[in-house]
């Protein structure tokens, strides 16, 4: 009975063992791949000077490559913990000298980046040539602006009370919204399928009706918004605010809208007040429920290795912009981070620091700082260089900007 007991025992130590010795195998002891980075040939100028490189969250460098188009690179360390931090530096020189610095903070260890050219923009469509006469037209009370999902542009002459603007455009045949404000209400035509050498005649009175979805931006503070809407092929601008100064409308509280039938659209809508500004951006299925929350700020320290500040408002991730001028050279950083992430991880390589001995952490000043607080679709790092974007169809969020 001892002998099959002691049999037992040296069975479940032996399995325990093996065991054991699998899960040390399973564990990453050795350097290895924290971050590759794929650059697209092309994607690079002659005269930049790139480099990417990770540190942790003291500040110490884990790795450090230059890159060029064409190539991939990849960061590698034993030390790194499951998030780093990822800067982007970039020295130009030219007519003009720069270095940028673009960090991003709380970046998953093993993350992958592709840097991508754009398809080349084909123009394909052919240009033309159109006049548009609007009648009954009022320059102290009266907007209009011409928009065709393409490039154009106009010129023309404004009476007391007609426009006659020579529009050049591209895309024949065209369709145009034409958008603006009369009497400080949003209002807007179509004019469909216009050609080279048409001549669209219109009545600001009586051809362009409002809006059809409208809302007075009755928040405290001036408030301000823009449009842009697409049909999935190209965008067009509907609404602008700004056009609104100068005429005898001007006001805080403007009047906007938006129009039924396009496949998205983006409103931005900005409010400002004494200590700062929110904006509220809205991306997709326009909702016009929105509020314009208010925040409290105040900045303890404006160090870029030792930054602190008190924000009132919960947020997702924020924003600070740093910089100084050496001699004639602009140098700048860049640093984004999630909530509660300090600037702490901010370092400058020894092989960017020997090459560039004109940049000196210490003389940086803090230019500004917002927040963003995600509402719906997107997350961070949203707008980070080769990070795969979000394809949700609907996005919402809040920046904070305070007043320094």
């Amino acid at each position: 009975m001892n002998r099959l007991k002691n049999i037992s025992l040296h069975v479940i130590l032996g399995v325990s063992f093996l065991l054991s010795s699998c899960h040390k195998d399973d564990e990453v002891t050795g350097p290895h791949t924290i971050l590759t980075l794929q650059v697209d040939a092309g994607y690079t100028l002659a005269t930049d000077d790139n480099w990417i490189f990770a540190t942790d969250d003291a500040g110490e460098v884990l790795d450090v490559k230059s890159y060029a188009g064409g190539e991939t690179v990849t960061l590698v360390s034993d030390k790194a913990g499951d998030k780093i931090t990822v800067t982007f530096f970039r020295h130009h020189e030219a007519s003009s000298k720069t270095s940028i610095f673009n960090t991003y903070a709380g970046i998953p260890s093993g993350t992958a980046l592709h840097l991508i050219v754009p398809a080349p923009s084909r123009r394909e469509s052919l240009p033309g040539k159109a006049t548009f006469m609007i009648s009954n037209f009022h320059p102290g009370s009266s907007f209009v602006q011409f928009s065709n999902g393409d490039s154009y542009s106009a010129s023309g002459t404004i009476t007391s009370t007609e426009a006659d603007m020579e529009v050049s455009f591209y895309g024949v045949p065209s369709d145009f919204v034409l958008s603006g404000y009369r009497a400080g209400v949003p209002v807007y035509n179509w004019a469909k399928e216009v050609k080279d050498g048409d001549i669209i005649k219109r009545d600001f009175d009586t051809d362009f009706v409002a809006l059809p979805h409208q809302r007075t931006l009755d928040f405290e503070g001036v408030n301000t918004a823009t449009l842009s809407s697409s049909d999935g092929k190209s965008n067009f601008s509907i609404l602008d605010t700004y056009s609104l100064m100068g005429t005898a409308y001007a006001t805080d509280h403007p009047v906007i809208g938006y129009l039924d039938g396009f496949a998205s659209n983006l409103l931005v809508v900005t409010n400002t007040k004494a200590n700062g500004r929110v904006s509220y951006r809205n991306d997709g299925e326009i909702d016009f429920s929105f509020t314009m929350p208010t925040f409290t700020f105040s900045l303890q320290s404006n160090g870029i290795r030792d930054l602190a500040f008190s924000f009132s408002e919960d947020h997702n991730y924020y924003f600070s912009n740093w910089d100084y001028t050496q001699d004639t050279e602009w140098i700048r950083w860049y640093f984004s981070a999630p909530a509660g992430v300090s600037t702490k991880s901010l370092s400058v390589p020894h092989e960017i620091a020997a090459k560039y001995s004109q940049i000196d952490v210490s003389k940086f000043v803090l230019l500004s700082i917002n927040f963003t607080k995600i509402i719906e679709g997107a997350s961070y790092p949203q707008d980070m260089p080769g990070m795969k974007t979000s394809d949700d169809k609907t996005r919402k969020q809040y920046t904070f900007s305070p007043k320094l």
